[in-house]
C-alpha cells in the first residue's frame, strides 16, 4: 500500500509542534469531530468543557482540562486550519511515552497526514531516549492497525470496555461452593502480585499498575473518606495462595470500577461466583453507571458481563512500538 504525503501548498502548512496559546481551540474540534461519539463520558465531559471559554481569545483555552493533556504532541496546519493531530503523553515509568489523539480530519484522511505526524512524534521520543512507545486504537480500525503496523508496531492485546447503567445491573446466580471473603490489611501485596500475574501490566492503561494499588495506610484510609472514594476487594484462595480477586473503586463524580483477576490455574472456575460477590454489593453503594475494562478474547467474562446487563462500549487494541530494536 502506497500512501502519497499532501503537498504542501503554502508556508506554515504541514506538521509542526502544538502550540497551546492559539492550537487548543481547533485542537478540540478536531478531537470532537473525530472522536466525539466514541468516547466515554469523562472523555465528553472534557471536550465539552471548551464551551464554557467560547468566544475568549484562543489563550484561555489553556485553562480547559483538556489542556494538559494536548500540551506536548505535533498538528498539521493546512492555509491556518489545523487538519491533523498526535498527542505525546509521558508515564511514570522511565523511557515510555504513551500516544494518544491520533486524528485526522475526514476530508484529509488517507493523504498520509497521520503517518508524517506519528514519525514526528516518534523522532521527538528518540531525541528524549526513549525506549518504548504504547498506542490505543479501535479494534476494527484496520487502516490505522495496518499503519503502525507498518511503523513497527506490535500488538499486545485487546481490551473491551463494559459499561452497566445505574441500578439497571442483573444479578449473576452462582451455586459454586467456593468460599469468598474480603482482602485483609495485611494481603495487599498478595493483590497486586496476583493482578500483575492475571493482566499483562501494558494493557493496563495508561500505566501499569502501581505496588501500592491495594495497600492502605491509615493515612490513606482517611483521604479516601474525605473524599468520598470507597474500595473493597473480595478474594478467593487454595490455602496457600489467592486464586482470585474481584475490586470495586468508587469516587465521587465517575462511574463505578471494577476489576476481575483470576489466576491462570483457575480460569473459568471463579470468574462466576466472583462477579456474582460483587454486583451484589452495588446496591450498597452510591448509584452510578458501572464500568469494568477485560480482555476482550475472555468469552466467559463477556458472557457473565452479558447476563449482567452490561454492554461492550469499545474495543481497543493495544500497540507497542520497541525504539531499542531499531
Amino acid at each position: 500500500m502506497v500512501i502519497t504525503a499532501p503537498s504542501i501548498e503554502r508556508p506554515g502548512n504541514g506538521p509542526r509542534p502544538i502550540n497551546l496559546n492559539k492550537d487548543i481551540p481547533q485542537v478540540l474540534e478536531l478531537l470532537r469531530l473525530a472522536f466525539g461519539e466514541s468516547l466515554d463520558a469523562e472523555g465528553q465531559r472534557i471536550l465539552q468543557g471548551q464551551t464554557a471559554v467560547t468566544g475568549q481569545p484562543a489563550f484561555f483555552y489553556r485553562f480547559n482540562p483538556m489542556a494538559s493533556r494536548l500540551s506536548r504532541g505535533f498538528v498539521w496546519e493546512k492555509d491556518g486550519k489545523i487538519i491533523g493531530n498526535v498527542t505525546l503523553l509521558n508515564t511514570t515509568v522511565n523511557g515510555r511515552y504513551l500516544i494518544v489523539n491520533v486524528a485526522v480530519h475526514p476530508d484529509y484522511r488517507r493523504r498520509g497526514i497521520a503517518r508524517l505526524l506519528m514519525n514526528a512524534t516518534t523522532d521527538q521520543v528518540r531525541q528524549q531516549n526513549g525506549r518504548e512507545i504504547l498506542l490505543q486504537v479501535d479494534k476494527d480500525n484496520k487502516h490505522a492497525i495496518d499503519l503502525y503496523q507498518e511503523l513497527g508496531y506490535q500488538t499486545l492485546g485487546t481490551m473491551t470496555t463494559w459499561m452497566a447503567s445505574a441500578g439497571h445491573t442483573h444479578a449473576i446466580q452462582s451455586h459454586a461452593n467456593i468460599p469468598i471473603r474480603e482482602m485483609r490489611g495485611n494481603e495487599g501485596q498478595a493483590v497486586y502480585e496476583l493482578d500483575v500475574l492475571a493482566l499483562p501490566p501494558n494493557l493496563n492503561w495508561p500505566e501499569p499498575i502501581a505496588k501500592d494499588t491495594y495497600q492502605f495506610s491509615m493515612w490513606r484510609r482517611l483521604s479516601n473518606f474525605m473524599n468520598a472514594r470507597h474500595h473493597e476487594t473480595w478474594i478467593t484462595s487454595d490455602g496457600r495462595h489467592l486464586t482470585g480477586s474481584v475490586t470495586l473503586w468508587s469516587e465521587w463524580g465517575r462511574a463505578h470500577q471494577l476489576t476481575l483477576r483470576i489466576h491462570p490455574n483457575w480460569q473459568g472456575e471463579l470468574e462466576r461466583p466472583l462477579l456474582a460477590k460483587i454486583i451484589r454489593q452495588l446496591p450498597y453503594i452510591p448509584r452510578r453507571n458501572v464500568r469494568i475494562d477485560h480482555p476482550h478474547n475472555d468469552e466467559l467474562t463477556s458472557t457473565l458481563l452479558t447476563e449482567a446487563n452490561f454492554k461492550p462500549r469499545r474495543i481497543l487494541t493495544h500497540m507497542r512500538a520497541d525504539l531499542t530494536k531499531t
